[in-house]
């Protein structure tokens, strides 16, 4: 085998590995994208082009990054690779609402936030 025939089926090999790999990727950002239009839509914000691209691009990077700083550690357990980025695009402060959620009707806690300084 010639150096042009090895180098021809490495650069196929890679080839598929890579198409694979993008697949994952983008299946991860447009989850996590789609989750995090998901919780904007439902917190009833302003639906105007700007704040919805604005969701869009956030928590696709957000899924983009997850999966990219998990890979090397869970491609052997693609779900849980694709659960995290996907998870990712809910972003840290709609976390925190789901999770004040959890509390408030879970827990029979009920949490306020009150702006107006104390009087007495």
């Amino acid at each position: 085998m010639n150096f042009y025939e090895r180098m021809s089926s490495f650069f196929h090999a890679a080839g598929d590995d890579v198409a694979a790999w993008v697949l994952f990727l983008v299946f991860a950002a447009s989850g996590a994208s789609a989750m995090g239009l998901g919780v904007y839509l439902r917190s009833g914000g302003v639906l105007t082009t700007r704040a919805v691209l604005g969701v869009i691009l956030h928590s696709l990077v957000w899924g983009i990054v997850v999966f990219l700083m998990g890979y090397s550690t869970l491609k052997t357990d693609i779900p849980m690779l694709l659960g995290l980025s996907i998870l990712s695009g809910i972003g840290t402060a709609s976390v925190l609402d789901v999770v004040l959620m959890l509390i408030k009707t879970g827990f029979g806690i009920k949490v306020t936030f009150n702006n107006t300084p104390d009087k007495h």
